[in-house]
C-alpha cells in the first residue's frame, strides 16, 4: 500500500535558522529558496548575505514514486548538496543535506510521511577514553653468606682450643647459608603467592569496581542492538478487510468545506472512531502505521529480542489522531433517506484520548463481536548495526500488562545477546545510565552497490544504521499505582524509570537501558517535551525477563 504525502519538511541545521522546522503542504509543485520577500524558504536580506535574492528552487518532478530536483537560479556563491556543487539542476532525496554558499547555510530535505523505502539514517557518536596500565615492580632479594677458616698457627693447648672455636664458625656460618637459603625461597614464594596471601597492591574503591565508561558499554553492546523497521494495519478477522476512521465534509461558518472525523458511542457509553472496511467507506483514513522505526536488543542466540509492544504490535497501544480529526461529529444514525445524522455537540481530542485500535467495539455503526477487530504488521524487518540487510521478523509475544514485546529474527547463525539485570529494588535516583537505540531524527549512513547479479545488474542504496549512545541519569523511580491511590499524575507512568537523558527521540522506542557495570536494566519507551524540558521513561527490565519466562496467572 503507498504512504500518502502530507507535507515538505525543511529542518534547519544552521544559520541564521538552525534548529527551526518549516513545513509547507504537499500540494505545491515547487519551494522558492531567497532572501526576497515572497520566497517559501526565506532568509533574513540584512544577515543572510550569502544568500542571493532568488537563489534557487526545490521541484516536485513525481508525487508517486516521489521524485524531486533543486535548480540554481544562477546564484553568486551556488548550491551544494551533501557536499556537491550543483550545475544547473540536480536530483534531490528525503534526508539529503543542502547548503547555500561553500560556507552558508545549510537544511535538510524531507517529506512527511516517509515512504517505507525511504528510511532516516542514524551514527553513533563514540566517547573517548584511556585508561593507564597499571605497573609492578619486581624487587629480588639476595642474600650471601661467607665464613672465614681459622689458620693453623701452633699446636698444643692454644691449637687445640683455636681449631674448637673454628669448628664452631664453621657451624654458624652453615646455619647463616641455611637461613639465607630459606629467606630466599620464603621470599620468592611471597612473591609468587602474594595476591592470594596478602591481596592486590592496588586499593581499588568499591564505589567504582567493576563499573564501566559510556564508550566500553557501546563497543561491547553495538552489535546487540538493533533497529526496527515495521508497519501494520487493523483489519476485520471475518472478511479480512482493512478498517478505516470515517471522514466527511462539513461547510465552516465562511462556507468553505472543511473535513471533520465521525465518531460513535459504544455499549459502555465510551466514544470511539466510526470505523468501516475500506470497500464500504466513503472518505476514510486507515488505521494503520507505514515506514516506522524502533529499536531492540537481543536476547537470546536464537534470534530472540526484546522491544516495546508499541513497536512490536502498534494496534495494542493508544492511537495518535491528526490534528484534522477535532473537532469531530458524533453518529446518532440515518435519517429517512439514508443520510447520517449528527449530535449537536461537536466531539473533542480529550473525549477520545486513550483509544486503543484493537480494544473496538464498534465497527459500520453496529457493535461487533470480541476478537472480530485486530490487528497486524504488515511488514517487520530487523536490521544489524553497520549492516544493509532486511531480515523478516515476526511478532512473538506482546505483555498484557506493559509496554514490552518479544519477537524473533530467523538467522541461522549464533547471535551475541545482552545482559540483563533485575534490581529493581536498588534501582535509586541519580545513578548513571546509557541509552542505546536507532532515534528517528538521527541521520544514518547510506550505502550504494553495484549488483553482481548478471540477471540484475541495478544498482541499489539503503541505509546501514550504527545505534545512537546517550549517557544520563535516572531522575526517580515511578512506582506502580493501586486502584485506590490511582492520580492523573502518575496512571499514565506506572511501574517506570524516569531517565534524564535528552540525545533521545521516536525511534529510540525499545532500545536497552544499562547501569554503569553493562547491564540491561530498563527499555526505553516514551519521551515529553513541553518546548522547555524533556522527560523520558523505561520500563524495568523485570517486565521482560517474565515475558521471556513461564508465568502462572494472577
Amino acid at each position: 500500500m503507498s504512504t500518502t504525502i502530507e507535507r515538505y519538511v525543511i529542518r534547519h541545521i544552521s544559520g541564521t535558522k538552525a534548529n527551526q522546522v518549516e513545513e509547507f503542504d504537499f500540494s505545491k509543485q515547487e519551494l522558492s529558496i531567497g532572501r526576497t520577500a515572497g520566497s517559501d524558504i526565506q532568509y533574513d536580506p540584512e544577515q543572510e548575505v550569502i544568500v542571493s535574492r532568488e537563489h534557487g528552487k526545490i521541484v516536485k518532478i513525481t508525487s508517486d514514486p516521489p521524485q524531486f530536483s533543486i535548480t540554481d537560479n544562477n546564484s553568486r556563491n551556488g548550491i551544494f548538496v551533501n557536499k556537491t556543487r550543483v550545475k544547473g539542476s540536480a536530483a534531490l532525496k528525503p534526508g539529503d543535506e543542502v547548503q547555500l554558499g561553500s560556507n552558508g547555510p545549510v537544511f535538510a530535505f524531507d517529506i512527511y510521511p516517509r515512504p517505507q523505502n525511504m528510511m532516516m539514517e542514524t551514527k553513533i557518536m563514540d566517547i573517548p577514553t584511556s585508561i593507564k596500565a597499571t605497573t609492578v615492580s619486581e624487587i629480588n632479594p639476595g642474600v650471601s653468606a661467607s665464613a672465614s677458616e681459622p689458620v693453623k698457627t701452633g699446636l698444643g693447648k692454644q691449637t687445640v682450643e683455636r681449631m674448637l672455636v673454628a669448628e664452631r664458625k664453621k657451624s654458624y656460618g652453615t646455619m647463616g647459608i641455611i637461613i639465607g637459603l630459606l629467606v630466599v625461597a620464603l621470599g620468592v614464594l611471597g612473591y609468587v603467592y602474594r595476591d592470594n596471601l596478602f591481596g592486590p597492591k592496588t586499593v581499588e574503591d568499591p564505589k567504582t569496581k567493576g563499573k564501566k565508561t559510556t564508550d566500553e558499554i557501546a563497543r561491547e553492546n553495538d552489535e546487540k542492538v538493533v533497529q526496527i523497521e515495521f508497519g501494520w494495519q487493523l483489519y476485520d478477522t471475518k472478511t479480512k478487510d482493512e478498517y478505516v476512521h470515517e471522514f466527511t465534509q462539513v461547510p465552516d461558518e465562511n462556507g468553505q468545506p472543511r473535513w471533520m472525523g465521525i465518531y460513535i458511542q459504544n455499549g459502555q457509553g465510551k466514544i470511539e472512531p466510526y470505523l468501516s472496511t475500506k470497500r464500504n467507506s466513503r472518505n476514510g483514513i486507515p488505521i494503520s502505521v507505514y515506514g516506522a522505526s524502533g529499536s531492540g536488543f537481543v536476547v537470546g542466540e536464537d534470534g530472540y529480542i526484546l522491544t516495546n509492544r508499541h513497536v512490536a504490535a502498534g494496534w495494542n497501544t493508544r492511537w495518535s489522531f491528526p490534528d484534522f480529526a477535532f473537532p469531530g461529529l458524533l453518529f446518532t444514525g440515518y435519517d429517512s433517506k439514508g443520510n447520517m445524522t449528527f449530535d449537536k455537540n461537536p466531539v473533542q481530542a480529550n473525549e477520545v484520548f486513550g483509544w486503543v485500535p484493537a480494544n473496538s467495539k464498534m465497527a459500520e455503526g453496529r457493535p461487533v463481536a470480541p476478537g472480530q477487530i485486530k490487528g497486524d504488521n504488515t511488514y517487520m524487518y530487523v536490521v544489524f548495526s553497520g549492516t544493509t540487510d532486511r531480515r523478516q521478523a515476526h511478532l512473538e509475544l506482546p505483555s498484557a500488562d506493559h509496554d514490552v514485546a518479544l519477537i524473533k529474527v530467523n538467522i541461522p547463525t549464533s547471535l551475541k545477546k545482552v545482559t540483563m539485570l533485575d534490581n529493581y529494588d536498588k534501582v535509586e535516583a541519580g545513578q548513571t545510565i546509557t541509552i542505546m537505540g536507532y532515534p528517528g531524527i538521527a541521520p544514518q549512513p547510506l550505502k550504494i552497490k553495484s549488483s553482481k547479479d548478471p540477471f540484475n545488474p541495478e544498482w541499489s542504496q539503503s541505509t546501514a544504521p550504527t545505534p545512537t549512545v546517550t549517557p544520563g541519569t535516572i531522575g526517580r523511580v515511578v512506582p506502580a499505582s493501586s486502584m485506590k491511590d490511582l492520580t492523573m499524575s502518575e496512571s499514565g507512568f506506572g511501574d517506570s524509570y524516569q531517565l534524564t537523558a535528552n540525545a533521545t527521540g521516536g525511534g529510540n522506542s525499545g532500545g536497552p537501558v544499562y547501569d554503569d557495570k553493562g547491564n540491561v536494566i530498563g527499555i526505553f519507551y516514551a519521551s515529553f517535551n513541553d518546548g522547555q524540558t524533556k522527560i523520558t521513561f523505561a520500563v524495568p527490565i523485570k517486565y521482560g525477563l517474565e515475558l521471556m519466562g513461564v508465568r502462572k496467572a494472577k
